[in-house]
């Protein structure tokens, strides 16, 4: 029975409390902090934090898994581009726009890394399609990348509330779609983490 609740309920319990940090993450910005949920935001704050955390998860998995290190290379290697992204508000104190040049020598990087060391890539890519840190990785992308653009758009806002929209609206809904989306990403990367540890602790007791 303990058995069960470990793997059905325990999952649906950490979900929940994590979806509700995010509200929680939410209000504190706007009515603690009364930042606007802006640049510098305990908001997007987390979601660096998740981000640069999954980064070196698949560094780490790239370190670890030889076999399949081409594969962690180029998925620690995309997420590294994303929290470059994130980063622009700093990288604009240098130049505006400036955070497109180290990410596009990380993307050409990676790429050309990938290239030259392709031989298993197709069968690792295979392989990691069916874990459990591939599908909460999946979810997370879509939230982050498609579903908080549109569920967040002001042109929808804008139709929806007419002379009652304003900007904080859209902010606030866009930005807790991408934090509730790097939790599934950190989520992913912890499973990532979780498998690739057993894989090395498997490796180890064969050795002894």
């Amino acid at each position: 029975m303990l058995q069960l609740f470990k793997v059905l309920v325990l999952p649906f319990i950490l979900i929940s409390l994590l979806s509700a940090g995010v509200i929680a993450t939410i209000k504190i910005d706007y009515f603690f902090l009364e930042n606007n949920l802006a640049e510098v935001s305990l908001t997007e704050i987390f979601q660096q934090l998740l981000l640069l955390a999954s980064v070196g998860i698949f560094i780490w998995s790239a370190y670890k898994v030889e076999e399949s290190r081409t594969l962690f290379i180029l998925v620690a290697g995309f997420f590294g581009c994303m929290f470059l992204r994130e980063l622009d508000y700093y990288f604009d104190m240098i130049v505006h726009g400036f955070w497109f040049y180290p990410t596009l020598l990380l993307a050409s990087s990676v790429i050309i890394y990938s290239v030259k060391h392709n031989s298993n890539l197709i069968n690792s890519a295979r392989l990691f399609s069916q874990t459990n840190a591939y599908f909460n990785i999946l979810v997370g992308l879509v939230i982050i990348m498609v579903f908080s653009r549109l569920f967040g758009s002001g042109t929808l806002w804008k139709e929806v509330m007419n002379d009652d929209y304003h900007l904080i609206y859209k902010t606030i809904i866009q930005e807790g779609l991408e934090l509730f989306g790097y939790v599934f990403l950190f989520i992913g990367s912890f499973h990532q983490f979780r498998g690739v540890l057993g894989k090395v602790a498997n490796e180890q007791r064969m050795k002894l």
